[in-house]
């Protein structure tokens, strides 16, 4: 067995989209990235990608599945996840196949960082056919076990993260907050430059208008035949417009990545780069720059509202399927009435008055569902939270 080494740590680019080194996994190496005491390996799969990794100190970037990939991938004491070993770290093939790499855990610090607050009913908590389209139940399960820290936001989220994650013990739970977050409260000056180049970008579509952000979450249409992304009809699309230009407002669009139907949303037909704009990954790609520009957000059951919600941002949740999607997809782990910090609009003409009363600033019965949430996703609101995860992994190195 190869020797572990504790100052070499292991990061994974995007499972699907390589390319994409974001959110929790960058936001941990944007901490250390200058530390000349700690190897840092940035594993990635097909193409070399542009990473814009800059000012780093001792660090490597490798193609995984290659014979030094595999070497550098032994060494490493510390390994951080972004879904699970499985999905992160395994080898895929080009027929589609893939084989999944058994890691040493015991002597290892592997760290699942997820990817958000949890919304939905996800992995061991998820409806019976969600759970056994989604969860390969054997595997997953040996590797939960393994974790040395799954990362929570606050004492609720740390009860959710255990129960989906089960058999996981809840002792081995970090209560550190989200390293993501750290994006939305750091200063301007002190963010990576490819969140710098995306917030100008933003200032340079909206122009100065206010910016309504468009972010609705993928559907389960392989569970359910039910299951339907909203078709906007361009009579719906007149009247949004019609809404955004009163207020001087534009919309960006960004849909979730996973696009696993046909019949997505079919907002993209409508980007005219007017009053409609594509934001999405391949735009923007940490959310992080739009929860900062953004003067409203519009999503469904997506974790991205958490994000506003950090910032104190009005919120409206797009239910149009929200009974199916509670009892036939996913399924909520939250009642909305108390999660969710705004209104919820089943269907599109709802939506319109809540949108132009957002706008409008009529947002006073809102306040109170923030506050609210924010006491049941957050137990920090600092730019501290990637710094709270560092120093759990080195009390574990002692």
């Amino acid at each position: 067995m190869t020797p572990k080494r504790a100052d070499c740590w292991a990061f994974s680019t995007h499972h699907l989209h390589t390319g994409r080194f974001i959110e929790n996994q960058r936001a941990m190496f944007e901490l250390v990235k200058r530390d000349p005491g700690i190897h840092k390996i940035v594993f990635y799969r097909g193409k070399t990608p542009d990473l814009r990794i800059e000012d780093a100190a001792r660090y490597r970037v490798l193609r995984h599945g290659t014979l030094r990939g595999l070497l550098w991938l032994a060494r490493c004491k510390v390994v951080f996840l972004t879904h699970s070993v499985s999905m992160d770290y395994s080898l895929r093939w080009q027929d589609g196949r893939f084989s999944i790499l058994k890691l040493a855990m015991r002597n290892r610090i592997v760290v699942n960082l997820w990817h958000g607050i949890p919304l939905k009913r996800l992995l061991y908590a998820a409806n019976d056919a969600t759970s056994r389209h989604t969860d390969r139940i054997k595997y997953r399960a040996r590797e939960r076990r393994g974790y040395a820290g799954l990362i929570a936001s606050s004492d609720i989220d740390s009860y959710a993260m255990a129960s989906m994650f089960y058999p996981l013990n809840y002792r081995q739970v970090w209560n550190t907050g989200l390293p993501r977050n750290d994006f939305l409260a750091q200063a301007e000056e002190q963010l990576p430059s490819y969140i710098q180049d995306s917030l100008r970008l933003i200032r340079a579509k909206r122009q100065g208008k206010k910016l309504v952000v468009y972010a609705p979450t993928y559907r389960q249409t392989a569970i359910s035949d039910d299951a339907r992304y909203y078709q906007f009809s361009a009579e719906e699309i007149e009247q949004l417009k019609s809404v955004l230009r009163s207020h001087d407002a534009v919309l960006g669009y960004r849909p979730h990545y996973f696009k696993n139907s046909a019949n997505y949303f079919n907002m993209n037909e409508y980007v005219d780069d007017v009053s409609i704009f594509d934001m999405s990954q391949d735009a923007v790609p940490e959310f992080s720059a739009l929860a900062r520009e953004c003067d409203l957000l519009v999503t469904d059951y997506s974790s991205v509202y958490i994000e506003a919600l950090y910032l104190d941002k009005p919120i409206i949740c797009f239910g149009y399927d929200i009974e199916h999607y509670k009892a036939h997809e996913d399924g909520l782990l939250y009642d909305m009435d108390l999660a969710f910090p705004g209104p919820i609009a089943q269907d599109f003409g709802t939506l319109i008055e809540h949108i132009d009363a957002a706008l409008r600033h009529d947002g006073r019965p809102t306040r109170q569902q923030r506050t609210t949430a924010r006491k049941i996703f957050f137990k920090y609101n600092d730019s501290m939270n990637s710094e709270r995860v560092r120093q759990e992994i080195v009390r574990r190195l002692r």
